[in-house]
């Protein structure tokens, strides 16, 4: 049974871009083959009273992060829409590339540097929403140091994530140098050392290091201007081409499970308790943490007015990025990337409730 760190430490790890590219093996190659027809008779198969079949690949374990599908589902949203609706869980594990490649998920989820990816190898999925609008991968430090911006961090020990290229585009820009080690999973050195700058969620790691007693400043990679699109949620073009309908009723669905479950605690409360019982490594006081601070980085910029929205700057501005960090063999157009024509225009909710007193 996996401890709590564990649970944290391949979290993160399945975030890097480095993890992304694996996926792209000579398996998942076959698996393109098949996906036509494979997509079509996944959706095709009807569960009682006739709702049709729909597979979603869960970013990570059941957590939050996956929260609006669960307020979704427990409102019966899905229902609604004529769709029976799986939510299955990620991980270290799970390839949703695959999956999704192979016709056996409908939608899977990845972020920017990993769907560029996937595509570079001729898997051909596509980008048909984002949930988080400001990335919230970054770095924290101790509080009690002061620092609150890169510009403090130079000369530092940096604790990254090896392939993780927001560090990279934060010298780029800023013109600090820093030295790093690898991110191993384990945030105990950070706790102990003061001097240590560690990568992380500010949903995860800086839980941690609050449990431990350690208030820590978190600073995301996206105010160097380093922001891609994360939480990206993908079909493959042949779903996207045959199924138009399940896909617009499932986005439909979902942006309004997601605005519930950032605006009403009442339906945060049941969805949250749908996660526990799925994820018995997750503990109540980690989901309303979570629950509370990832909420601005999804309402953030565009999904103030649009929940998941895509604009073709943003992936353009992101293909440039890449290009300057020498990580593309080719330079992809950006409206190949994403089609968001079918999403709903479900706007932010127009309060963030604070969390339940006591819940973390």
């Amino acid at each position: 049974m996996r401890s709590r760190s564990q649970f944290i430490r391949l979290r993160l790890f399945r975030k890097t871009s480095v993890v992304k590219a694996s996926v792209m093996s000579a398996t998942a190659l076959a698996l393109v083959a098949v996906s036509a027809c494979g997509s079509s008779s996944a959706s095709s198969s009807a569960s009682g009273g006739g709702a049709k079949a729909f597979k979603l690949v869960l970013p990570w374990y059941a957590d939050p992060e996956g929260g609006g599908f669960f307020a979704a589902k427990s409102e019966g949203l899905y229902k609604s829409k004529n769709l029976d609706v799986t939510l299955q869980s990620g991980g270290p594990q799970v390839s949703a590339t695959q999956l999704v490649a192979a016709g056996r998920a409908q939608v899977g989820f990845t972020d920017a540097a990993g769907l560029i990816q996937a595509r570079e190898q001729g898997i051909p999925v596509v980008a048909i929403g984002a949930l988080y609008q400001d990335n919230p991968v970054g770095v924290m430090v101790h509080a009690s140091t002061g620092i609150t911006s890169f510009a403090g961090m130079g000369g530092k020990t940096w604790v990254v994530q090896t392939g993780q290229l927001g560090p990279e585009w934060v010298k780029k820009k800023t013109g600090i140098t820093f030295s790093t080690q690898a991110y191993q999973g384990s945030i105990a050195n950070f706790l102990k050392k003061d001097s240590l700058v560690q990568q992380g969620w500010p949903t995860n790691e800086a839980y941690t290091a609050e449990k431990a007693g350690v208030k820590v400043n978190f600073v995301p990679f996206s105010t160097s201007g380093f922001n891609p699109y994360n939480d990206i949620f993908f079909t493959s073009e042949s779903y996207l081409k045959s199924h138009r309908k399940e896909l617009a009723d499932f986005l439909a669905a979902s942006m309004q499970g997601w605005q519930d479950y950032m605006g009403k605690v009442s339906v945060a409360k049941t969805a949250n308790a749908a996660i526990l019982k799925a994820n018995s490594q997750l503990t109540s006081q980690a989901a309303w943490f979570a629950w509370d601070k990832q909420r601005k980085y999804v309402v953030a910029g565009d999904g103030k007015q649009q929940l998941g929205a895509m604009t073709q700057q943003r992936w353009t501005t992101f293909i440039d990025q890449m290009k300057q960090l020498g990580q593309l063999k080719s330079t992809p157009k950006a409206s190949d990337l994403y089609d968001s024509s079918l999403l709903p225009e479900v706007p932010a909710p127009t309060t963030l409730p604070a969390a339940p007193a006591g819940s973390y």
